[in-house]
């Protein structure tokens, strides 16, 4: 093998829901070859999770090969690290990291010997924890890159992320961002000139198909239904929801995805005209879609919001749903002004949903598509 990229993802390829990181190593992977391994668990979480698939599938690395291929991507199962973000930054913190850095790069060298790697196009997507994995690699890295796929919100993210992120970008040849301010700060903080934006997109033939068949999950939902598909936590305006519903009191709220509980007020847990599915597999997400009257973005407007583009953005648009969003990114949303309607309070978002319903017409779902056929992860 020649160059093959080797992707480290915060996101892990089977969690509940896709993520950029692994939809980007698809699409790469038709041409170069592919590697991608996943945030690892820390030994606790081992234990801690044993009866969970996806920690059994770890273990069970141990004792048969050390990799898997999936949509033509080489999977390396990642090894279990000690437990270390509850330590304060400084030396001890900072020899634990380089420790769980040498055993990801030692299962990843195992692998790279087997394929016969020659060198590594290195992309570390959004994992700072492990961003200096690439020098404990045997093979040459000819590139790095840090791709930046949301600002650091949670407190966990932020108490060692606020200083590795930026060593991160500082220490890799080029930044990719997939929103513009995330962009534009690398460049103004001095962290790296060469930072660039390259925006989500969808599997827009995914999303596309004629197929109208519902999930099981929503089949039994009568009555109109703003729905919304992603991680169900924090960056939601529950309060601008519950207004919502109470100016439609005809309508079904429909939350599809992995749910943060601790975020989610009661006010939404237990309300009578709110439906959760739970994590749906991604090839089935489009049955959940054909559910939804109108497709939601209820987004805060707040500190981190302008650093985020929603990759369920362009699946609505593909699957021909008018789009209802808050203003949470102007910058973004600018750009799609004539398929995404924009609303600054519950009573536009409300009104919006109604009109919408009104005025629906073949014309304007085609339009979306259209939209959505220049967005794709080829492209």
């Amino acid at each position: 093998m020649k160059s093959s990229y080797l992707f480290l993802s915060l996101p892990r390829h089977d969690a509940a829901f896709t993520s950029t990181p692994w939809q980007l190593a698809k699409e790469l992977a038709v041409h170069t070859p592919v590697f991608f391994i996943d945030h690892p668990y820390t030994f606790w979480e081992g234990i801690r999770k044993l009866n969970e698939p996806t920690v059994q599938n770890r273990w069970k690395a141990y004792f048969n090969k050390k990799y898997k291929m999936q949509d033509g991507i080489v999977v390396v199962a990642s090894p279990f690290v000690w437990p270390i973000n509850f330590l304060p930054p400084g030396k001890v913190y900072r020899f634990f990291k380089r420790w769980n850095e040498r055993m990801l790069a030692d299962r990843i060298n195992a692998v790279a010997e087997y394929f016969k790697v020659q060198h590594w196009l290195y992309v570390n997507s959004f994992n700072f924890y492990f961003h200096q994995v690439y020098q404990h690699l045997h093979h040459p890295v000819h590139l790095k890159v840090y791709h930046c796929i949301d600002p650091i919100i949670k407190p966990y993210s932020k108490k060692h992320g606020h200083y590795l992120e930026p060593e991160a970008a500082q220490q890799s040849d080029l930044v990719i961002a997939t929103a513009p301010s995330l962009s534009k700060r690398f460049k103004k903080e001095g962290l790296n000139q060469q930072s660039y934006l390259i925006p989500n997109a969808a599997q827009v033939k995914l999303f596309s198909s004629n197929n109208l068949s519902l999930h099981p999950t929503v089949q039994n939902i009568s009555g109109k239904v703003m729905g919304y598909l992603g991680s169900i936590e924090r960056r939601m305006d529950y309060t601008l929801l519950l207004d919502v519903l109470n100016q439609l009191p005809d309508w079904t709220l429909l939350l599809a995805g992995p749910v943060e509980k601790q975020y989610i007020p009661d006010s939404i847990m237990q309300h009578p005209r709110v439906r959760f599915t739970g994590p749906i597999q991604h090839e089935e997400t489009p049955s959940v879609i054909n559910r939804f009257d109108v497709a939601i973005i209820p987004f805060l407007k707040d500190e981190a919001s302008a650093g985020i583009y929603p990759l369920k953005m362009f699946e609505y648009l593909a699957a021909g749903k008018p789009v209802v969003s808050t203003n949470f990114n102007p910058e973004i949303l600018i750009e799609l002004v004539d398929v995404v309607t924009t609303c600054h309070n519950s009573t536009d978002f409300a009104n919006a949903c109604k009109q919408i319903i009104e005025t629906e017409s073949v014309q304007q779902v085609e339009k979306r598509k259209k939209v959505a056929e220049k967005n794709t992860w080829t492209h």
